[in-house]
């Protein structure tokens, strides 16, 4: 078989024959696309589609001067002899790809002024926040020394009050309980303190502290009068309370408050039938207490107390004192059904008798 002759010449088939022009001439096209897309070579997306664009157009025209511009003079057309195209670049920036808003070039940073502005920002922000909280700090403090350790709060002696003392309760003793507090701030004064200790005074049944600002406190006491008056066999009067607690001297009369006879006052503290004789006379009515003219405590058990009026209430001991009370009111209130009788045993207070 005959060997096939490949014809150097542009314009030539491969049998001799003249090749179409339109054909030679897209395949230079086709180099001279592929040689602009590495001189043209663009990374990203938008770089690539700009090149096929351009590409395509030149495709297009080539195409057009094949079929309707060519001379008959024209043997074929050289692509790297056309007009040239816009950079992609241009292309970018034109109008015709939304401008540089859509695809504008990043802004170049310069890192250390970049840097050196964070710096500054966060160096102004601490300083901020440490002033903050030095001013805090400075304000917490002035209030604290303000209200607890300056004058402007400071409880004066001379503006301590003292209400509800008797004979009993000396005035005094209340007085020198609250004067502790003196001098403290009336934020740091223990209210409650002061109400315990002066309750724990013979003769005093309850106590408020008030706090009257900016520099007072007043004290209300509760006072008894005493349960009953001991007497000596040497003539000396010890006021007690119902629960054996020592009051004030008696320098007054003691009229009105029921007189238990002892041999001393003071060891007859400790004795139970003095005791329990004690507890049945400080629960008593104060109208009841004013008639007592005698009161005798030969045992616990046999407490006796007799009245102005000639009655005589055995009371036993202390027990359901409540109960015993009230079956005395009662048959005190109407003497007739006693029928004369003068003696009311209310020891067992459920099985009263008289006689």
């Amino acid at each position: 078989m005959a060997g096939r002759v490949v014809s150097s010449h542009p314009g030539q088939s491969d049998d001799g024959g003249a090749e179409p022009r339109g054909r030679t001439l897209r395949s230079d096209t086709d180099r001279e696309v592929r040689r602009g897309r590495v001189t043209e070579g663009v990374a990203g997306r938008s770089g690539r589609r700009a090149v096929r664009s351009a590409a395509s157009e030149v495709a297009a025209k080539s195409t057009r001067l094949t079929k309707d511009d060519r001379t008959e003079s024209e043997d074929f057309v050289d692509a790297r002899r056309m007009e040239s195209r816009k950079s992609v670049s241009e292309r970018l920036d034109s109008p015709d790809f939304g401008g540089p808003g859509l695809f504008a070039r990043p802004k170049v940073v310069n890192f250390p002024e970049r840097l050196a502005e964070r710096r500054q920002a966060y160096r102004r922000r601490n300083i901020i926040r440490a002033a903050i909280a030095l001013l805090i700090v400075v304000l917490v403090s002035l209030l604290t020394w303000a209200l607890l350790f300056s004058p402007l709060l400071r409880l004066q002696a001379s503006q301590i009050t003292i209400s509800g003392t008797n004979t009993w309760v000396s005035e005094n003793q209340v007085f020198d309980i609250a004067h502790e507090q003196a001098g403290k701030s009336l934020i740091l004064v223990d209210t409650s303190t002061i109400e315990t200790d002066i309750g724990d005074l013979p003769g005093v049944t309850s106590a408020e502290a008030t706090k009257r600002y900016p520099h007072g406190l007043s004290v209300t006491v509760k006072a008894e009068v005493p349960a009953a008056v001991l007497k000596s066999d040497g003539g000396s009067l010890t006021a007690v309370d119902r629960e054996g607690r020592v009051l004030n001297a008696v320098n007054a009369s003691v009229k009105g408050i029921p007189v238990i006879n002892v041999k001393n006052a003071e060891k007859s503290l400790d004795n139970k039938a003095v005791q329990q004789a004690l507890k049945i006379l400080g629960t008593l009515d104060e109208s009841m207490r004013r008639k007592i003219v005698k009161v005798e405590a030969k045992t616990q058990d046999s407490v006796t107390t007799k009245l102005s009026d000639g009655y005589t209430i055995i009371w036993g001991n202390s027990s359901d004192i409540a109960l015993k009370k009230a079956v005395v009111d009662k048959l005190l209130e109407n003497p007739k059904q006693l029928d004369g009788a003068k003696t009311i045993n209310v020891a067992a207070p459920d099985k009263a008798t008289i006689k």
